[in-house]
């Protein structure tokens, strides 16, 4: 499956990022959307970590399995919504999401939030995936 074109920019205006996402990413014509609902820290047992660094792995891990479903991959993710209970474990996330995006630079959202649906979660975090277009398809 081809790399997406996603065309990013950061304009001067907005300053540089924070971190390793694009200030804006436009997803070419004829690509497919697809919406990852919240993704939380619970494995497929049911248990949940209680380390942060635990609990990131299982999440990012079950993004890369949604994906896999419908055939797609991180790199296809082109928007990343991240809730987390404690701003001090943000750089603890974008360390683990980093090794799961490569090179990959989604636009990026970061919210702490006073709780989460299970109290023993830490963080979710959401995604929003792209398709390529068909060869052909969505020429600009």
């Amino acid at each position: 499956m081809p790399v997406l074109p996603f065309r990013t920019c950061n304009p001067v205006e907005l300053g540089q990022p924070l971190g390793s996402y694009a200030q804006v990413l436009e997803v070419p014509a004829g690509a497919d959307l697809v919406f990852l609902s919240g993704q939380t820290p619970i494995r497929a047992d049911g248990s949940i970590p209680t380390d942060f660094d635990e609990q990131a792995e299982v999440v990012w891990r079950r993004i890369e399995a949604a994906l896999a479903a419908v055939g797609l991959e991180c790199r296809h993710i082109c928007r990343v919504v991240t809730y987390l209970l404690d701003s001090a474990d943000a750089p603890r996330h974008a360390r683990i999401r980093a090794r799961y995006l490569g090179d990959a630079r989604p636009a990026s959202t970061g919210v702490v939030v006073q709780q989460l649906f299970n109290p023993a979660y830490r963080l979710e975090v959401e995604v929003t995936a792209a398709r390529p277009p068909a060869a052909g398809a969505g020429d600009r």
